[in-house]
């Protein structure tokens, strides 16, 4: 089964879409990425999800307010306002019976979740969390992300250089690959990192991507884990958030799969 639902926000209708019928008292929330990168992983997202949902676990892809199918415009959201949108988001998988929720965050999504990992335990009951490939420095994104507007710059063979990040903090709303980047976002966007200290909450499921062996950085973020409660997992697989025209990763649904173990 493949459902929509609009469900009530502060600032407006959010929409969220249902892979699988609920079953059991466990359900999966995924938390996708932000911008170029939500639309270039939404059909490897929907396969994984319904794979999931395919094995009685059925999953919710959140879109944030001012993204996708919910109500208002990028410019006007901000990642407060994305953390009460998952909190929404969990209080409604709650009211349809589930008890037990599964976080899944795909790159940005995932640098959300566990920057926020505590308020999220404290307010929805998270027994796993599912990462993506998870953006570990909200200013490496953002700045990952404007390359875009340097690069169609040189395309149209514009001589001028313009340091876009310094432009928008002077106050310049810019446009960028179709998303309206203001100072607040982009300050509240390279606010977020993942500390050293991080320590997972509930049993964590780390997906290292494109690659065969995990990195220097997520060694070291993964040294001091619970080897009992946190797992790392590496699959060298395309880059499906930045390359187009990827639409599946059977593979990687049943390593994620494989991964989950529902209590």
């Amino acid at each position: 089964m493949l459902t929509g639902h609009f469900i009530a926000s502060e600032q407006g209708q959010l929409f969220i879409t249902q892979f699988g019928d609920i079953t059991g008292d466990s359900a999966i929330l995924c938390l996708p990425s932000i911008t170029e990168e939500m639309n270039l992983a939404r059909a490897v997202v929907a396969k994984q999800a319904q794979c999931f949902a395919d094995e009685n676990l059925p999953c919710f892809v959140l879109d944030y307010y001012g993204t996708g199918d919910s109500e208002g415009e990028f410019e006007q959201a901000n990642t407060d306002i994305w953390l009460e949108n998952i909190i929404a988001a969990g209080e409604f998988i709650q009211q349809q019976g589930v008890s037990n929720i599964i976080l899944w965050g795909v790159r940005f999504g995932a640098l959300l979740m566990l920057n926020h990992q505590k308020t999220l335990h404290q307010q929805l009951p998270i027994t796993q969390q599912i990462l993506w490939q998870p953006v570990t420095n909200g200013k490496l994104f953002l700045s990952q992300f404007l390359r875009i507007k340097q690069a169609k710059n040189m395309m149209s063979n514009s001589a001028e250089k313009t340091n876009w990040r310094e432009h928008v903090l002077q106050g310049n709303d810019t446009e960028v690959a179709g998303y309206l980047l203001t100072k607040p976002m982009l300050q509240a966007i390279e606010s977020l990192k993942i500390s050293q200290e991080f320590q997972p909450l509930s049993s964590l499921h780390w997906f290292e991507l494109s690659v065969k062996e995990p990195t220097p950085l997520t060694k070291r973020l993964s040294a001091s884990w619970d080897e009992t409660l946190a797992s790392m997992h590496c699959f060298d697989c395309p880059r499906f958030w930045q390359v187009p025209e990827i639409f599946a990763l059977p593979e990687l649904e049943q390593l994620t799969l494989r991964a989950v173990c529902v209590k």
